[in-house]
């Protein structure tokens, strides 16, 4: 198994995961995606033991996620993850980065738990989608994703009990109360998800982008 995982809808995350091991490595700076993520993704392959160059590494399949998250940083992730699997000859397999955040999560909950996952959407909103667990390596989206409000998203659960999880839950912890800490992304569990689908019958892993809105910079009117 020589899985690579790359995920840029929080920071730029890198995993590399094969028989021996996973091999990680992160960039949190949520502006420096483009600049830093090639580095990061040959120090993840020759920590794993591989080559540096993604093309005769071996790959079985690269994994990317798919957001929500801002258009820059998240394109930046899809077109690296494309030309990677081009190169590469491998299949090249979306999913909805929420979907890797909320397994994160449910690992450390009971098997009947659910979570709220919220990130920032910045422009004082945040992109959430509501996870049960669907064995012990895949989830099911029960609702989602969105982008509102911290408050409106904190409304619709008021009397559910739910648990809210996810760097959200940071930057408005009022609004957004957890028990569960805002741990970085382990973008390895994209391999996880991924196989189990695979598995059960799985064919669906689009690639499109889930950006929910329009782009913070976009033409005026009048442009042409």
């Amino acid at each position: 198994m020589r899985d690579l995982c790359i995920d840029t809808s929080v920071g730029a995350n890198v995993a590399v995961v094969t028989d021996e091991g996973v091999y990680a490595v992160r960039e949190a700076n949520p502006r420096a995606h483009a600049e830093r993520l090639a580095v990061l993704i040959e120090r993840a392959l020759t920590e794993a033991g591989l080559s540096p160059h993604a093309g005769t590494a071996g790959l079985d399949q690269v994994i990317v996620g798919t957001g929500p998250a801002t258009f820059t940083g998240l394109r930046a992730g899809l077109i690296t993850a494309r030309v990677i699997a081009t190169v590469a000859g491998v299949p090249l397999r979306g999913i909805p980065s929420l979907d890797i955040l909320a397994r994160n999560y449910l690992d450390g909950l009971a098997p009947d738990d659910e979570v709220v996952v919220v990130t920032d959407a910045r422009r004082k909103e945040v992109y959430w989608a509501r996870y049960r667990p669907l064995g012990p390596n895949d989830v099911e989206c029960v609702e989602g994703p969105h982008v509102a409000t911290p408050d409106s998203v904190a409304n619709r659960f008021r009397d559910d009990e739910l648990i809210f999880a996810g760097p959200a839950c940071q930057l408005y912890p009022d609004a957004l109360p957890t028990s569960q800490s805002t741990m970085d992304v382990q973008v390895d569990i994209a391999s996880r998800i991924v196989r189990a689908r695979l598995l059960s019958g799985g064919t669906e892993f689009s690639t499109e982008p889930l950006y929910l809105r329009r782009p913070d910079i976009h033409p005026g009117k009048g442009a042409r």
